[in-house]
């Protein structure tokens, strides 16, 4: 199993600032900002969720359409 550091690895090139921030309640809060631009997005994932690699695959690709949208 990858771990979400990983996932966001794999899936944003070394233009992104990702980050991955565990919060004291077990939710994990991800942020990928895109400098270039000056947009970020943020979401908050169970620990859980990360388990499902299908549901990490659609987040992730919702962020990335989200930094692609003009802003």
């Amino acid at each position: 199993m990858k771990t979400l550091s990983r996932h966001l690895a794999d899936n944003f090139s070394s233009q992104y600032n990702t980050r991955v921030e565990p919060q004291p309640d077990g939710y994990l809060v991800v942020r990928v900002g895109y400098p270039l631009n000056g947009t970020e997005a943020t979401r908050v994932m169970a620990d859980r969720q990360v388990q499902n690699t299908l549901l990490v695959e659609t987040i992730l690709e919702d962020i990335r359409n989200e930094l692609a949208r003009p802003h």
